[in-house]
């Protein structure tokens, strides 16, 4: 009752996920990514062991059928799980397990993967690498978002509602270009994720350069000065003499 792709931007090394599912929390067990290195999807009476195998051969340098050899190796309960990596060079590799029932697909496209399980028809993967191979030029998160609308479209999962969906890509420095999760939604998780992805965006850089050059932003005005009235309020300057030394904090609206 999952459906999701991975993809890479080969100039960046970036490697993404989108995913989506009518069971809870679906973004915290079933994508597992290494920049510059390539990304595992591990689905369908998930074992997230799998994934963080499939990652650690990733990050030693094996491909992916040599990855997905492991995995399956590595588990006598593969028969229950579907796999999927993509690796540095852009091959993949697939595993459909033999106690899977229902319509179970994957697709493959140019630096792209995509899976599904409990599916509506055999056509939602195919929908979804179109959907992303049609947004090429736009940045990696947006790609693997316009897939994964183009799977709900051609029909998704058999058993809904979507509860849950995620966006993550990586980027480098090990932080993140974004790790986007709906974990309940009460809707649909595809369309809440949409709307989440289209609030962060805008931020994304600011909130890299937080983390990378602390110094080169400025502090919110608004909350600056709330935080020094309330610092006053409470009789608290001594503790928290940021008043008498705001020259040191650059400001801005």
């Amino acid at each position: 009752m999952t459906f999701s792709m991975i993809g890479r931007c080969p100039e960046s090394g970036a490697v993404g996920a989108a995913i989506t599912t009518s069971d809870l929390a679906v973004g915290n067990r079933c994508v597992h990514l290494v920049h510059g290195r390539g990304a595992v999807l591990s689905q369908h009476r998930t074992d997230p062991r799998l994934g963080i195998l499939g990652a650690d051969l990733l990050h030693r340098g094996l491909e992916a059928e040599a990855v997905l050899d492991e995995i399956v190796a590595a588990t006598p309960d593969i028969g229950w799980r579907q796999v999927g990596v993509l690796d540095a060079r852009g091959h993949w590799a697939v595993h459909h397990g033999d106690r899977m029932y229902s319509i179970y697909t994957h697709s493959a496209g140019p630096e792209c993967l995509a899976l599904g399980n409990i599916l509506a028809n055999d056509g939602v993967t195919d929908a979804m690498v179109a959907g992303f191979s049609a947004a090429a030029g736009l940045p990696l998160a947006a790609r693997l978002l316009r897939g994964l609308e183009a799977g709900l479209a051609a029909g998704g999962e058999i058993h809904g509602p979507l509860k849950s969906a995620a966006l993550q890509v990586t980027g480098a420095e090990d932080i993140p270009q974004c790790d986007l999760r709906i974990d309940i939604s009460a809707g649909c998780a595809v369309a809440d994720l949409r709307a989440l992805y289209e609030a962060y965006a805008p931020r994304a850089a600011a909130l890299r350069r937080v983390a990378l050059t602390p110094d080169d932003v400025p502090v919110n005005r608004g909350l600056f000065e709330a935080s020094l009235d309330r610092i006053d309020d409470l009789g608290l300057a001594d503790r928290f003499p940021a008043r008498r030394n705001r020259a040191g904090w650059q400001v801005a609206d």
